[in-house]
This record gives structure tokens, sequence and C-alpha cells, in this order.
């Protein structure tokens, strides 16, 4: 269901309105001021993440071709950062507790 962009041409406020795929009318009047002076601008549109993985399918090489780069590049294990930590319990002054 798109999304259409107006700015009231008296009080220049911009505003959505959802429009549904049966109706197609446009707003009579400005949401905040109530005049009827109205101009459609250009709405921005958005990714959905099923949309990415259709993307992401049109090169069946993607997911391999990252993994290979995450192999050459032993910096990128997160493994190697984690094994580095030294544990709580192990710690000769671990500080205060943080309380989130």
């Amino acid at each position: 269901m798109p999304l259409h962009t107006y700015q009231c041409d008296d009080c220049h406020a911009v505003f959505e309105v959802l429009v549904r795929p049966p109706r197609r009318a446009e707003p009579a009047e400005c949401a905040f001021c109530g005049r009827p002076n109205l101009t459609k601008k250009l709405s921005a549109f958005a990714v959905t993440h099923s949309e990415l993985d259709a993307i992401r399918a049109l090169d069946p090489m993607y997911k391999r071709m990252v993994e290979d780069q995450m192999a050459r590049t032993p910096e990128a294990e997160p493994m190697r950062h984690l094994n580095r930590l030294t544990p709580f319990n192990a710690a000769s002054d671990p500080g205060d507790p943080i309380d989130f």
C-alpha cells in the first residue's frame, strides 16, 4: 500500500496519506490547516527484506563470494576476538557491577 506525500501550498505542512489500492482518491484538504491547496510531492520508496533476498538470488554465487572473502580475511573472524577476552571469573579485579 503506497504512501503519498503532499505539501500544503498555504501552511507549507508536509504529510503522508496511505492510499489503499481499490480507491485512489487524493485528500481534499490539508491535514493541518484544512485548506484545499495541495501539491503532490515525490515520495520515497522502501525496499523490503524479501526484495533484497530476491536481488541476492539473482546472483547465486553471492553467498559463496562473501564466504570466500571472509576465509581470506582472518581479522573478520568473530571467534578470534572472543577468544582474546578474559572471563569475569578469571579477572583479578573486574570492577564494580554495571546496573542496566
